[in-house]
């Protein structure tokens, strides 16, 4: 499990390696673009959360194990951070396309 921590005082994220891997790459993509998006993520009990990602906002990654890139997965992310509903990871063609058979989830620490 890796760790998404958003702005200085919120609690890191838990968050799949395989989804992360993605995610880390959508998100730099986008904000060295200088492109604002929502991403929504679920936190597991049916709760997900949803943030405004910009540049001026610190962000870390932390990867536990790396994960092969899924290019067609990406090109879907980005697509899906550019409309106007920003990236929704809960929607199940990101489940079924990250973590293969598994459920992502992502947890407060």
């Amino acid at each position: 499990m890796g760790h998404l921590t958003y702005g200085n005082t919120a609690a890191p994220i838990e968050v799949d390696d395989e989804l992360l891997t993605h995610l880390r790459l959508v998100i730099v993509t986008k904000l060295r673009r200088n492109e604002a998006f929502p991403l929504t993520l679920p936190l597991g009990d049916g709760v997900s959360e949803t943030l405004w990602l910009h540049a001026s906002i610190p962000l870390r990654f932390a990867i536990e194990e790396e994960a092969p890139i899924d290019r067609p997965l990406v090109v879907a992310m980005m697509n899906a951070a550019s409309s106007s509903g920003g990236l929704d990871v809960t929607r199940e063609e990101f489940a079924r396309s990250a973590g293969g058979s598994r459920r992502l989830h992502a947890m407060s620490a």
